[in-house]
């Protein structure tokens, strides 16, 4: 794998994770415009890498990104509502 591909595979599945994560946050009109962009994403990149590979990991780290930004969400919302502790 160059760097290139790496590069071009962490970007596209960290932007694939974050557009997931606001599809599950958001309500109704703007999250089915978010999941639009995530499918037109992932269809560019299935087509630009046809290696089974790149395919696979674009997928794997697209998931761990949505759950990792979920996480870090939900953490910075505890937070906000929890009482200040003196």
């Amino acid at each position: 794998m160059k760097f290139k591909d790496a590069l071009y595979l962490t970007l596209a599945s960290i932007g694939t994770g974050l557009l997931l994560g606001i599809f599950s946050i958001l309500k109704s009109p703007f999250n089915a415009i978010a999941s639009l962009i995530a499918v037109v994403l992932a269809i560019y990149y299935f087509r630009k890498n046809e290696r089974k590979g790149l395919r696979v990991g674009y997928v794997i780290f697209s998931i761990l990104y949505y759950l990792l930004f979920i996480f870090m969400l939900s953490v910075y919302q505890f937070y906000q509502l929890s009482p200040a502790s003196a």
